[in-house]
Parts: C-alpha cells; structure tokens; sequence
C-alpha cells in the first residue's frame, strides 16, 4: 500500500524500476531493511524514558538529545547531520515525484486538449515536459514552506482564507 500511496515509494519502485528482476530482490530485502534499521529504535526509547524520566523532553528528539546529555558532542552531531541528510534526501525525492505525477496526469492533459497550443504538431516535448515539472518544484516547495510558516503559528483561519484565496 506504501507504493501505492506514497509518492516518494512509487518514485522509487515504479519510476525508477529499470528491471521487473529487482522486485523478487525487493520482496524480501525491504522487509528485512525494515527489521533491521528499527532494532535500535526500542533501545534508544528505553534509553530516553530512563534517562529523561520526569523531565520534559520531547521522545521525538531522544536520539539527538541523549548523546548531548551523555557530552558525547560528536556522536550528537554526526547524529543531527545523518537526520538532516535523511530529511533533506526524502524532501528531494518527494517533489521530483510530485512533480512528475503533476506534469503527466494534470498539466499535460490540459495542454493537450488545448488545440491552439498545437502541441500534437511538435516533435518533441522535452523543453515543456522538464518546464513543467520544474516550475512544479518551485511551487510545491513555496507551498510547503508557507504551511510550514502558518502551522507553526497555529494560524487554521488565515490558512483557509488564504487557500480561498489561492483557489479563487
């Protein structure tokens, strides 16, 4: 259901797929990737609600939080830029994806059905297809900083009002 929903998932699996043979590979090396990367996960939550018991530390940030605790400055930093990397990297690849699914299933068919645009006529598309797409990247950033913006003011009105406004 992740590659199907997700669009990051379905880049990866689907666009990106060069050969059917490496599904066979994927069936049963994702879950196994799965298991292994979240082995620490009960350690570290553990190792948090022990050491931070009482305090109001966010779970979220045990990770991070409990090498600097420790003074272990360099694992907490190492820490910080795998998360940044790990952060950075999923944004990346989300958009290419979105954008991708924005140019081939909204704004193509709406310029193809625009017959003044002559674009059945044109030999090759390449120039508009990767405008497209990039101008959906800026858009969609935009838009994710924004609500990044809005929600951390906890402004719901002001963000209806302006998606009416965006919408109209």
């Amino acid at each position: 259901l992740a590659i199907m929903f997700l669009p990051r998932q379905f880049q990866v699996s689907v666009v990106e797929n060069v050969d059917v043979n490496h599904v066979k590979t994927a069936m049963w090396l994702f879950p196994l990737y799965m298991l292994v990367i979240n082995l620490f996960v009960p350690a570290i939550a553990f190792g948090g609600m022990l050491h931070f018991a009482g305090a109001s530390v966010d779970p979220d940030t045990y990770v991070l939080t409990l090498p600097l605790a420790k003074g272990h400055n360099g694992l907490g930093l190492l820490v910080f830029i795998g998360g940044l990397s790990a952060a950075t990297g999923m944004v990346i690849v989300e958009t290419i994806a979105l954008s991708t699914m924005v140019c081939n299933d909204l704004a193509m068919p709406l310029l193809l059905r625009w017959r003044a645009l002559r674009l059945n006529e044109r030999k090759d598309l390449t120039g508009l297809l990767l405008g497209i797409r990039r101008a959906a990247i800026v858009v969609m950033l935009l838009l994710g900083y924004l609500y990044f913006r809005v929600a951390g003011e906890n402004s719901v009105a002001w963000l209806c009002s302006t998606a009416l406004w965006v919408v109209a």
